[in-house]
């Protein structure tokens, strides 16, 4: 797999919960978590850990056994350099991100009562498809990328129509704006698109209370096979002739980022290795469930040995045809 965007560092703080020391309050019907303006608030704990989609689907993949490969471009500060050297300690290949100094991306990411809201910086900054004729992947995954990400994309897509190689999709935010005409030429030669329920519908136009238009709705735009998450509510899945649902499974939570690339890429994993849609559902499933155990988006992240018991545990959890 050659994972295509940027990576960067983060850092997690949780805010204090405890009713003495309250400084937030959250309101449920607006989703806002409100702060005191000017106050000086005393975090419960912070930590560093690297974000990005790209960085996320990576890192998921390498542990589970996949050769992975990265291009993007990424900043020459001491975070990314830090993302660099944690990059290469998970066994992803970086040779193929390019380093421009000053181009660094971060993220703040505020935890309080298991959800979590991210203020996301990148940088405008050029990504390139490499030009090494030696490059040689299976598989490419877009995904989240700057304000050029049409070049990029275009010569990413055209790379894998010359080379027969697949592509595992999950539009950002910035691609969902564009809208699905922009995207099409992706669309069109995507393997497995990832997208949640209320993107999908948003993209498509279309209402949310029939799932099983949404995947069809999704498949029509190009991709083999579309994947739907909804959160607590399950996963749904569709090749055009089958439709699949997978509920979630019962795991503590922690901290909710990257949720969604751990699912990606325990599907993708199982996918690649080819393993029935149902037992790609549940590698999923089950790498999502860790990851929201954790503190940012990938210490939860499983090996194989971790994902068969995580299987195990969760036997009673069945895939269901719709």
């Amino acid at each position: 797999m050659l994972s295509l965007g940027p990576a960067r560092m983060d850092v997690f703080i949780a805010l204090p919960e405890d009713e003495i020391n309250q400084v937030c309050s959250v309101d449920k019907e607006r989703c806002m978590i409100e702060l005191g303006f000017g106050e000086k608030i005393a975090v419960r704990g912070m930590t560093f850990a690297i974000g990005g989609n790209t960085g996320n689907n990576a890192v998921g993949l390498s542990r589970l056994g996949l050769k992975v490969a990265m291009a993007g471009t990424m900043g020459g500060e001491w975070t990314d350099k830090q993302a660099l050297e944690i990059l290469k300690s998970e066994g992803v290949e970086t040779k193929y991100i390019k380093v421009e100094p000053g181009k660094f991306g971060f993220g703040v990411v505020i935890n309080y009562q298991g959800e979590r809201t991210i203020l996301s910086y990148y940088p405008e900054s050029t990504n390139e498809f490499p030009a090494d004729p030696s490059l040689d992947a299976k598989w490419i995954y877009l995904t989240t990328v700057g304000a050029d990400f049409e070049t990029f994309y275009h010569q990413a897509v055209d790379w894998a129509v010359a080379h027969q190689a697949k592509i595992g999709f999950n539009p950002g935010t910035r691609q969902l704006k564009a809208g699905k005409d922009a995207m099409q030429f992706a669309f069109s030669q995507t393997e497995v698109v990832f997208l949640n329920k209320e993107e999908t519908a948003k993209l498509l136009d279309f209402p949310l209370d029939d799932i099983k238009k949404l995947l069809d709705g999704l498949r029509g735009l190009g991709p083999k096979m579309a994947v739907i998450t909804d959160g607590p509510a399950g996963t749904y899945c569709s090749d055009g002739q089958k439709y699949w649902f997978m509920p979630i499974i019962d795991a503590p939570v922690v901290e909710r980022t990257g949720a969604g690339d751990a699912f990606g890429s325990g599907f993708l994993a199982a996918y690649i290795q080819g393993q029935p849609i149902d037992q790609c559902l549940k590698w999923g499933t089950v790498n999502s469930a860790s990851v929201l155990g954790f503190i940012g988006p990938q210490a939860g992240l499983l090996h194989p040995q971790q994902i068969e018991e995580w299987l195990k545990k969760a036997a009673n959890v069945a895939v269901k045809e719709l």
